[in-house]
């Protein structure tokens, strides 16, 4: 696949785009692990994102990671907002969100942590 591509599937998809910040945040991270995180490539997002019926639970959302224990990260496609938050992969509800970061860069460049709420 050419470096759009799968970007334009995984927009076709959604039936949104993905804000700029958030794919390149993708792009450089996706695939690996970061702390306890593993964040997913852009070429898993659909069947990662599928596997968890984020787009029935929590539209507009992508889970972007997991932490290897049974829950996932999720960030708004269109930042918006640009939190980044922790749910339950048995709870994928915007009700259970737990904010980890301000936005998928700094939540990024500070380790992925999990400890405490975001304000």
């Amino acid at each position: 696949m050419r470096p759009l591509e799968p970007w334009s599937a995984i927009e076709r998809w959604l039936g949104a785009p993905i804000a700029a910040e958030l794919r390149e945040a993708i792009a450089r991270h996706g695939g690996g692990e970061i702390g306890a995180i593993r964040l997913y490539a852009a070429d898993e997002l659909i069947e990662r994102n599928e596997c968890y019926e984020t787009q029935v639970y929590c539209p507009g959302y992508l889970s972007v990671g997991d932490d290897g224990g049974g829950r996932a990260i999720v960030i708004h496609a269109a930042l918006n907002p640009a939190t980044v938050f922790v749910v339950d992969h048995g709870s994928m509800s915007e009700g259970d969100f737990v904010a980890v970061g301000n936005d998928p860069v700094s939540w990024i460049a500070g380790g992925c942590g999990l400890d405490g709420a975001v304000r």
